[in-house]
């Protein structure tokens, strides 16, 4: 009888133990939010040091989070557009917690856009969805130019308009209360390079357009472009606006 229950125990301890490895093996990386990238291996690592250079600090002028990431340390590649070449890089967001782990989507950088040789990335936590860009972005993607496409105009790509740290466009149009328009934000008025088309949600040359319902009569709207955190914004117009 002893021997069975010692069994018992030892059985008991051995599941005890896994379970407790398996934990720690799922939380290799301490709870925190971090920025995944070629030079960091993606966070696979056991260097305790690259991991704590990998985190996010919190900006209290900014009211977000910031993490900084050396260019030389991202693999671009080249890529091929119908003969346009561009040089991408990607990096990701992970924020680490005991109740289930969220991990952007990958945000693409244009090697062009560099303006030195550190890039500074951006986080919005309370915008920041699992799968999806929206809440993260860098400070390259000031240095480029940004346009607005959609139904609205047939899809010819308009020039959108800095505004300090976002890009914003006015359009006239007129739609009632429940009309719905479509939309994606390129780079330029060929819509290369693909992987770099913002469509609400992601960077992809493949996603679904995003669709905007309104939810008064409008004159019109303006749709407005926050790079640094991937998010767009449509102002609703109605008559007696500031225009």
């Amino acid at each position: 009888m002893k021997k069975v229950v010692l069994l018992i125990l030892i059985i008991s301890s051995v599941f005890i133990f896994s379970g407790c490895l398996m934990k720690i093996l799922n939380l290799s990386v301490p709870e925190g939010i971090y920025v995944g990238y070629d030079g960091n291996n993606w966070l696979q690592t056991d260097d305790n040091n690259i991991i704590e250079k990998s985190k996010f600090v919190y900006d209290e002028n900014l009211k977000l989070y910031k993490a900084t990431i050396d260019a030389s340390e991202i693999d671009f590649n080249e890529i091929d557009n119908d003969g346009s070449k561009f040089y991408i890089g990607y990096y990701k967001v992970f924020n680490v917690k005991s109740d289930g782990n969220i991990v952007s989507d990958s945000i693409p950088i244009l090697k062009s856009a560099l303006s030195s040789n550190q890039v500074t990335v951006y986080l919005n936590l309370d915008k920041l969805v699992n799968s999806k860009a929206i809440g993260v972005g860098d400070d390259t993607k000031l240095n480029m130019n940004w346009y607005a496409a959609g139904t609205f105009n047939n899809w010819s790509p308009e020039l959108m308009n800095k505004v300090n740290n976002h890009f914003e466009i006015e359009i006239d149009n007129t739609y009632n209360k429940g009309e719905n328009i479509e939309y994606k934000i390129p780079v330029s008025t060929t819509w290369k390079p693909w992987q770099m088309i913002f469509n609400g949600d992601v960077y992809s040359d493949s996603s679904q357009n995003k669709i905007y319902t309104f939810k008064n009569n409008v004159t019109g709207f303006k749709i407005k472009f926050y790079p640094l955190i991937s998010y767009v914004e449509i102002e609703e117009l109605k008559a007696g606006d500031s225009q």
